[in-house]
């Protein structure tokens, strides 16, 4: 059964639909509203992630991340546009040191495909030259947006994000088995805070306010938090930062 959201990307392919889903069109221009293609796109962009994440921390075990429950919630709802944008914009960061050419092509790439990727991409390489990819999203910003395709409650959603973040976040925001502990291990990363994950945590919870999900949103932070596990922990402990990530008994269901 087909979520809310995978029913607008799935009709994005056929005709215009309602803002935000208006500005990621990429996918749904390359991949049409065959369910398949979007579930082995997911798959194969999860994969590329998981190798990122583990050379953008420099520990192979950091691969971990794609274990994450707002990380793996793209295999059980593959016809979305998270996975693609999350690989394409830590491939941007990974990249900028070596080709800021490529890095730049990426950024692009990751904002053809969610308006939030480039600024991702610019907080995991923390350099805004990689804000340039939000030049897609202004240009779409600038057409006109479809009506949407579901039922009255989504669509007030849409039109009233806010009041909605509120209805679905209710008794919500200071559970920690929400907010907390799906991180599993990772939370060891705090104790090497600094500006970078400050800015990616304030940027992954923040998404909230606007939104009704929670766990997938925020854990958009997680390369940024696995490097800084890396730093944080001696190499010995971060098999068992893995191990965490793989068996924590409190990572809910990632939506």
């Amino acid at each position: 059964m087909l979520n809310p959201d995978a029913e607008r990307y799935l009709a994005a392919a056929r005709q215009r639909v309602a803002r935000p889903f208006h500005l990621r069109f990429a996918l749904p221009l390359i991949l049409g509203d065959e369910p398949r293609r979007w579930l082995w796109c997911s798959r194969f962009s999860l994969g590329i992630f998981g190798v990122l994440c583990a050379i953008y921390a420099r520990s192979p075990w950091m691969a971990c991340v794609v274990l994450l429950p707002g990380v793996r919630f793209n295999l059980r709802r593959p016809v979305n546009v998270d996975a693609t944008a999350m690989a394409l914009a830590l491939g941007a960061a990974v990249v900028c040191p070596h080709s800021w050419q490529i890095a730049l092509g990426l950024a692009l790439l990751a904002g053809c495909g969610r308006e939030t990727a480039p600024v991702w991409a610019a907080i995991y390489c923390w350099n805004p030259l990689l804000l340039v990819g939000l030049l897609p999203v202004a240009i779409r910003a600038l057409q006109r947006a479809g009506d949407d395709v579901l039922d009255e409650e989504n669509l007030w959603i849409l039109r009233h994000p806010i009041a909605a973040s509120r209805k679905y976040h209710k008794g919500l925001w200071l559970n920690p088995r929400v907010m907390v502990t799906p991180w599993g291990g990772l939370l060891a990363g705090l104790a090497a805070m600094d500006l970078q994950l400050g800015a990616a945590l304030a940027t992954g919870y923040g998404q909230l306010l606007v939104a009704t999900d929670s766990v997938r949103l925020y854990q958009w932070a997680a390369p940024v938090l696995a490097a800084a596990t890396v730093h944080a922990l001696p190499a010995w402990a971060l098999p068992l930062v893995a191990l965490s990530v793989l068996v924590n008994p409190w990572r809910g269901t990632g939506g």
